[in-house]
């Protein structure tokens, strides 16, 4: 359960099944037991390796995969195998195995393949009613075969697989044949010969949780003849009419003791959530001492579990609805010293101690997987009273293996409400009875196999699937808890005959990923992150993830609404199958974190994220930034070291941090002892141009930080060194880079300026780094051409046609460069002034020509 689909596993890769431990059983490291004494155990440990694989791609485990693991070289099949094979189909990975890959595994007889292969093909196919599937487990059941055809002698447990199997394969579907079928099984005969005599509670439990499975809550889709003859089973009566080849066997009465249990909880799962009063009213306890002595009480924990199954609404999470099932006539006698002699008071008190494991045990279904608190502290109430009682004189009134078997339900049904949640308080207590080991001396008795069994079932539970997993609530869900959880524990590792062990494995068909895990997509670290949840009536909930959700057949919406990460929204009619996936597969949702935001983790009262925020309010802030500033916005340790080594304003006054600069605490040798420096500090201050760099280089990781464009910092970070080597060295080349900045504010300008302004709403297109900044750039390229502009004067009056003396052959190198990307960034032609009249008239025809207003203004501003 621990280890639940939490490997992944690629198919080239063989699983390898961890050897079973046997020192404590056989006193020594090397000990030799029976093979039959291992047979179940390392079934369990083959089901545990399958189960715990999870394929690297959805089709990566298959029949390649399976026949790759199967043992060479043995005469016969393993146990580990057929284990393994079951766990496979537990977990769906069956579906393409070829019929004559299964045809070799039957025609070996192995009771272990067959019935770990039986129940992996029909977990596999479960609800499909596949042809297939139904044929390999008809073969293996006589009411299933036609009437001429032979009869097979088939070992009891491979029945009991097969039986299970055909209600897996049709569950949900109210099949009236197989209803029919499974229905004469409860109640079938031993036959003349009593060939069928042995271990028939086992056979007729597994037909009624089959029957269960196929018309979990579909009382309206079968015969009202199903539910009175499950009454019978249940209550005793005339046996009811068979059907088919069984009718020459049948007798008059029913076998409690054997048909009662599979009718009991067919009963309750046909009417699941039904909420009827009157099938309800059969499974009432009795309220009498005489009734009381007409039912066994193990029965009596069954009922209650069932009329908690059909009325599904009415069961609250409180210890006070616990005790409600316990009828009032049965209270006074509970746990106290004898008085009266007229009264059985070990039937009272194992009555009582049933019917309120019986109801723990209903509420452990109600809430499964919900996590509910109430529901936990209910029926951890109930676990502590009867665990006190263990170690009183009073725990003879219901004998103390009645108590260790109510104690160990009640810790199971809190183990269904805490599943995948890791909860301590129930830890505590299943740590503390699993120490209840054979010891001389001991205060306590120790454990049953049961026992332990039941104890490790729940510490499983808690921790389902790495805690990614939890259980679901859905009928057919609700019927596989039943079966798995079944509350008759074996009394030794090879004990079958009231509850096929294999069957425990079931619940993995409850399981559902639903741990919603928030990763930072940009550091790869997991995060904490606020979300929403809204169910299919539209009530909102606010949790914090890492955290369950609740069962996502009953929710609509799944958002990330966290301020401090972009936010992410899985809808039920839009992209819910990716929320599946990332719960399933990936385990992780990426996230992307706020620009001025810092995670939960780091700043887990928001005070710092508020204050980085605060600052974008003021827009002049962009102005003054300070270094500081930009710490507050980010945790990147990359973002921080830049703006440590570049943008600390120390820098731009001197040095501040080598060692040279700071002051030591040195005593001379006979010397006062002052602090002094060693020597002057030689560092280099800044010039103005420098800070004027720096101050720029500031304004824009600010912006890129703040507005989360770091992609952009290395290439607004290329313009300002542009702008840098323009002061010394133009070039047409950066010129045009500067043309086509300035063309993509401008063409933004206007498409705002075009868009219809709605009262309440900003506008959406804003640019990546403000437009003041901009059009700063856009001023220093100016004062760059300004200061090239007496020397360029002469040389644009000849290359625009008026007269001039000077000769471009003559001119120097650096005023070529400057005269190229002056004339590029006004888009001024040769020649455009030939032949005009006086300059003045000439700057009119340039203004009109392709160098626009803004150029022709400059140019007849030089020129004049």
């Amino acid at each position: 359960m621990a280890t639940l689909r939490t490997s992944p596993w690629a198919c080239t890769e063989p699983a390898r099944v961890a050897r079973t431990c046997v020192w404590a059983r056989g006193g020594a490291p090397h000990a030799e037991l029976s093979p039959q004494a291992l047979c179940w155990p390392s079934f369990h440990s083959g089901v545990a390796t399958a189960l715990c694989l999870v394929p690297l791609v959805p089709t990566s485990i298959d029949t390649a995969f399976v026949l790759y693991n199967k043992p060479r070289g043995t005469a016969e099949m393993s146990s580990e195998h057929a284990g393994f094979l079951m766990g496979l189909g537990l977990n769906g990975h069956l579906r393409d195995m070829p019929f004559m890959n299964i045809y070799e595994y039957l025609v070996k007889c192995n009771e272990m393949i067959s019935i770990g292969l039986l129940l992996g093909l029909a977990a596999t196919y479960r609800g499909t009613m596949d042809v297939q599937a139904t044929k390999m487990l008809s073969i293996h059941l006589e009411p299933l075969l036609p009437p001429t055809s032979v009869e097979l002698d088939i070992q009891q447990n491979i029945l009991v697989a097969a039986l299970m199997g055909v209600g897996l394969l049709y569950q949900g579907t109210a099949h009236a044949h197989y209803t029919q079928v499974l229905l004469n099984e409860i109640g079938k005969p031993p036959g003349p010969e009593a060939e069928s005599c042995v271990e028939r509670e086992g056979y007729a439990l597994a037909a009624g949780l089959a029957l269960g499975l196929v018309c979990a809550g579909a009382w309206r889709d079968v015969p009202r003849r199903v539910p009175h003859a499950l009454r019978t089973y249940m209550l005793g009566g005339d046996r009811p009419a068979a059907h088919g080849g069984q009718r020459e066997r049948c007798k008059p009465g029913v076998n409690l003791d054997v048909t009662s249990p599979g009718g009991t909880v067919a009963l309750g799962l046909l009417y699941l959530r039904a909420g009827r009063r009157a099938p309800a009213a059969w499974l009432q306890p009795p309220d009498t001492a005489y009734q009381l002595d007409y039912v066994r009480p193990d029965l009596l924990m069954l009922r209650v579990i069932a009329r908690g199954l059909m009325l599904w609404d009415s069961i609250e999470a409180s210890e006070e609805w616990i005790e409600d099932q316990v009828p009032e006539t049965i209270k006074p006698y509970c746990f106290v010293k004898p008085t009266e002699d007229n009264i059985d008071y070990e039937a009272m008190n194992q009555a009582y101690c049933n019917i309120v494991a019986g109801a723990a045990f209903a509420l452990g279904l109600r809430f499964a997987g919900s996590g509910d608190a109430d529901a936990r502290d209910a029926v951890l109430h109930h676990a502590r009273a009867l665990a006190a009682l263990a170690d009183t004189a009073l725990a003879e009134l219901a004998g103390r293996s009645t108590l260790e078997y109510t104690l160990c339900v009640c810790l199971l049904a809190a183990g269904m409400i805490m599943a995948g949640r890791g909860d301590l308080s129930l830890l505590r207590m299943c740590r503390r009875l699993r120490a209840r080991v054979p010891a001389p001396g001991a205060a306590a008795p120790p454990l049953t196999h049961g026992g332990q069994m039941a104890i490790h079932c729940t510490i499983g539970l808690l921790f389902l699937g790495g805690g990614r997993c939890t259980l679901s609530t859905t009928p057919t869900a609700v019927a596989a808890l039943l079966a798995a959880f079944f509350p008759k524990f074996p009394t030794h590792s090879e004990d079958n005959r009231y509850h096929l062990q294999a069957l425990r494995h079931l619940y993995v068909l409850a399981v559902e990923p639903r741990l919603l895990l928030p990763r930072d997509i940009d550091t790869g670290e997991l995060c904490y992150a606020h979300i929403q949840v809204i169910d299919l009536q539209g009530s909102v909930r606010q949790m914090k993830a890492p955290c369950i959700l609740p069962e996502l057949d009953k929710l609509k919406e799944v958002k990330i609404d966290d301020p401090r990460y972009w936010p992410i929204t899985f809808q039920r009619d839009r992209n819910w199958d990716q929320l599946k996936l990332f719960l399933e597969y990936t385990w992780c949702v990426e996230v992307k974190q706020r620009a001025g935001c810092l995670p939960h983790r780091h700043d887990p009262h928001g005070f710092l994220t508020m204050l980085a925020q605060s600052l974008t309010l003021d827009k002049a802030n962009t102005w003054s930034i300070i270094t500081q500033n930009i710490e507050l916005f980010t945790n990147d340790d990359k973002i921080r070291s830049f703006a440590k080594r570049y943008l600390w304003a120390e820098a731009a006054r001197g040095c501040g941090e080598c060692g040279e600069c700071v002051p030591a605490q040195r005593r001379r040798r006979g010397g006062r002892g002052e602090p002094r420096l060693w020597r002057p500090c030689e560092c280099r201050r800044y010039s103005k141009d420098e800070q004027d760099y720096v101050q720029a280089l500031n304004m824009v990781t600010y912006e890129c930080v703040v507005k989360d464009i770091l992609c952009a910092l290395p290439i607004w970070t290329t313009f300002l060194k542009i702008i840098k080597t323009m002061k010394t060295d133009p070039s047409a080349y950066h010129t045009w880079q500067m043309k086509l900045l300035l063309s993509q504010v401008e063409q933004l300008d206007k498409r705002s300026t075009a868009e219809m302004k709605v009262d309440g709403l900003e506008a959406h297109s804003e640019p990546l780094v403000s437009a003041e900044f901009t059009l700063a750039i856009k001023q220093k390229v100016a004062l760059a051409f300004d200061a090239f502009e007496l020397r360029l004067t002469p040389y644009l009056r000849k290359y625009v046609g008026l007269p001039s003396s000077r000769d471009f052959n003559n001119c120097e190198p650096l005023l070529k460069k400057a005269l190229s990307a002056f004339l590029v960034y006004h888009d001024i032609k040769r020649g455009e002034l030939r032949g005009c009249a006086g300059e003045e008239g000439g700057a009119l025809v340039l203004a009109g020509g392709a160098g626009g207003a803004e150029g022709a203004a400059r140019l007849g501003a030089l020129l004049r």
